[in-house]
């Protein structure tokens, strides 16, 4: 059981970091585009946030605590478990109240010809995406150096 835990744990991690990866790197370069392509990758990227990326964070983060559960190895005093249920809890909190609000008032702006307003909201989306994507690579860091055990 603690190797399909550690499969989901891993895959899903790798999913949720490879798909914010692709959009701090594809997302302003489809902003540059402009429109259709910038109104196409605007509407991804709001259905992506419940549709892909939350539901990644919240396996992730499951199967983390169930790794904990599982494996008396490491418990929840060690300093890399906090750092992921710190981070996933924040990863999906700034998703849902952050990253899907921008990209929805983003996909609004433009396509009532709000172009400066669809920027506005969608470097706040980035800014955050950023900052989540960082988080997650060092907590992947922390998980293979398993800090604090």
């Amino acid at each position: 059981m603690l190797e399909l835990f550690l499969i989901i744990h891993i895959l899903s991690a790798a999913a949720w970091i490879g798909g914010g990866l692709l959009n701090v790197f594809a997302g302003p370069r489809m902003a540059k585009a402009g429109g259709p392509a910038t109104m196409a990758w605007i509407g991804v990227l709001s259905e992506s946030v419940t549709r892909f990326f939350v539901p990644a964070g919240v396996l992730t983060a499951l199967s983390g605590i169930a790794l904990v559960i599982v494996d008396d190895q490491f418990g929840w005093t060690s300093l890399f478990v906090g750092i992921g249920i710190g981070v996933a809890t924040a990863g999906i909190l700034i998703g849902l109240m952050i990253l899907r609000p921008s990209a929805k008032k983003a996909l609004e702006a433009a396509a009532s010809g709000d172009f400066p307003g669809a920027a506005a909201s969608g470097q706040k989306a980035a800014k955050w995406g950023r900052i989540l994507v960082l988080g997650l690579i060092l907590t992947e860091a922390a998980m293979v150096l398993r800090l604090g055990s």
